[in-house]
């Protein structure tokens, strides 16, 4: 039984596509790699940033496959991948006419042995549901973050804020960038979600447990989830991708 699947919406308002994902091995005991990107919507050419991290990431993976002896191989490997995008991106910024300023969101998931491995930059979100009960694993990069961090504002209300979407942290913006690393032990009947905030700041974290829940099949429970978020308005881009242990 195939045990993940991604896709990518563009949503109802919005003229393009800025998110892009991909999905490299899971076949034949090798590494499982779900990569999601958002390339910033109100910067130009966000679409040209997510799809330059993918690309990188593709190439380098395909060149140099990921060593997933150690927990410190898939560690440093994570880091020098979004370093590499990073490059791509920032230099395209730079001298490539249209590009100025762009940048995107990253995930980096590597499932093996039995671990998530998670290499994370930006908004876009990584959870999994366990028992019933799911748990976010990354921390937002963003304004209204740090204010909920410092206790100035409450959850509910950054879900308001009129600059809950200014991200503090992207990938092609500077030129050296560092992600914040996580690790999960996975258990049998986990499922790990990964998204974009087209999902994650349409629907509560409730209504993403409930479609995550409600069916088997991963390719199902990613329509599911871009259908309940377009049918709350579809205002950004949506990209999913899940995963069924």
């Amino acid at each position: 039984m195939v045990k993940f699947a991604g896709k990518s919406d563009k949503g109802l308002l919005r003229r393009q596509n800025e998110d892009a994902f991909c999905i490299i091995g899971g076949t034949d005991d090798s590494p499982l790699i779900l990569v999601v990107a958002d390339g910033m919507g109100g910067h130009l050419a966000g679409d040209i940033a997510s799809q330059t991290a993918i690309a990188v990431i593709r190439e380098s993976i395909a060149a140099t496959p990921l060593d997933a002896e150690s927990d410190e191989l898939i560690d440093a490997r994570l880091m020098d991948l979004v370093q590499t995008a990073n490059d791509m991106i920032y230099e395209k910024s730079r001298t490539e006419p249209g590009c100025y300023g762009m940048g995107t969101t990253l995930i980096i998931a590597v499932i093996a042995s039995g671990k998530l491995t998670i290499a994370h930059i930006g908004d876009s979100c990584a959870y999994y549901l366990r028992d019933g009960a799911m748990t976010k694993i990354t921390i937002d990069h963003s304004y209204v973050e740090e204010l909920v961090r410092t206790g100035t504002l409450t959850r509910e209300e950054a879900a308001r804020h009129p600059k809950r979407n200014v991200i503090t942290k992207v990938v092609g913006c500077v030129g050296k960038v560092s992600a914040d690393l996580y690790r999960v032990d996975l258990q049998d009947g986990d499922r790990v979600l990964l998204c974009t905030d087209g999902i994650s700041k349409m629907l509560t974290e409730h209504e993403i447990a409930d479609a995550i829940m409600a069916a088997s099949d991963p390719d199902e429970i990613c329509g599911a989830l871009i259908a309940k978020s377009n049918n709350k308005g579809g205002l950004d881009n949506i990209t999913v991708l899940v995963y069924l242990s």
